[in-house]
């Protein structure tokens, strides 16, 4: 198995991760400013050293405003050069190169003629779901490879059974997803966390990053990056929105850490949809969890978390 850095949780602090979105902006801005400011000087002292070609000092200060262009323009990229180069050897370079992926829009998977139903809205509203079919494996295990079911060693990922846990160790998804590449990189810091959820509550973790993926676009829409929620999760009593905005259904809900998010909707998944009798409960395959309450007729969305989870496992191969 290869060994694989383990990034700090740096990253998910909001504070930092706007501070450096402010460098960067101003590093760009000066790099792009600054040079046509002093090339602007130079021309007019070339001008003024072509009429009066006597004195010397505005020849002087041609040269000295084109070396201060070239210094300044080069700046900025001298600093991202170096970023990437040091990359995921520390944290501050690896939250720096991961900004400038983010995006202030959330990217929220709905079919156009749909209306995004509230995860939470009242459960009387809804019919009791159907029992689960029980295991015919002959050994209780419930982890049978059939059907719609992969495997790969140990790792394990059924898109007609979410609940199968993918075995996964962290250190083997964060080689998963530093291996996915692009914005997968965005969720290294919380693979710990995604694992004890996945231990925790009997959810498949390619299906809960496939659907956080989904929902926040790899957590660079507006409030996972500035209220740590992931899954457009609706305030509740014990998570207010604090500002965190809204959309045509409901307030959204702060987390105090991304972890916290995971750990959170990971219970609230659980208990919900993924338990027998539950509110929301209509099976465990991705599309019953998915399409029939949690984002009614959203089959595209589905077919989002399906693909995303595919990709994921197919890098299983990569780290084992």
């Amino acid at each position: 198995m290869i060994e694989i850095l383990d990034l700090s949780t740096a990253c998910s602090d909001v504070a930092l991760i706007g501070i450096l979105t402010i460098v960067k902006r101003m590093l760009s801005l000066i790099g792009t400013i600054t040079p046509i400011v002093l090339i602007t000087m130079s021309i007019i002292n070339l001008v003024k050293f072509i009429s009066n070609p006597d004195n010397k000092k505005y020849a002087k200060n041609i040269k000295n405003s084109v070396l201060a262009a070239i210094i300044v323009f080069f700046v900025p990229v001298i600093v991202n050069v170096v970023m990437r180069m040091l990359d995921d050897n520390f944290e501050i370079s690896s939250c720096w190169n991961n900004v400038a992926k983010m995006d202030s829009n959330a990217r929220y998977i709905n079919d156009p003629d749909q209306e995004r139903k509230p995860i939470y809205s009242d459960p009387s509203g809804y019919e009791k779901g159907k029992e689960k079919e029980k295991d015919t494996s002959g050994d209780g295990s419930g982890q049978t490879i059939e059907g719609t079911a992969q495997k790969v060693g140990d790792v394990v990922w059924d898109s007609g059974d979410v609940t199968k846990k993918s075995n996964l160790t962290s250190s083997q998804l964060i080689g998963i997803l530093n291996s996915y590449g692009g914005n997968a990189k965005n969720l290294v810091p919380y693979a710990s966390g995604y694992i004890t959820a996945e231990n925790k509550y009997n959810i498949n973790v390619f299906f809960m990053i496939g659907l956080d993926a989904l929902e926040s676009g790899w957590a660079t829409s507006s409030i996972s990056k500035s209220c740590n929620n992931l899954g457009g999760v609706c305030e509740s009593s014990s998570h207010p929105s604090n500002g965190c905005g809204s959309n045509s259904n409901c307030n959204f809900a702060y987390f105090s850490s991304v972890n916290n998010f995971i750990d959170y909707h990971g219970d609230f998944l659980k208990s919900s949809y993924l338990t027998p009798g539950a509110a929301y409960y209509e099976g465990t395959d991705l599309y019953s969890v998915y399409t029939e309450h949690y984002c009614p007729g959203c089959t595209s969305g589905a077919s989002g978390i399906k693909s995303i989870a595919d990709g994921l496992f197919g890098e299983v191969s990569s780290v084992l």
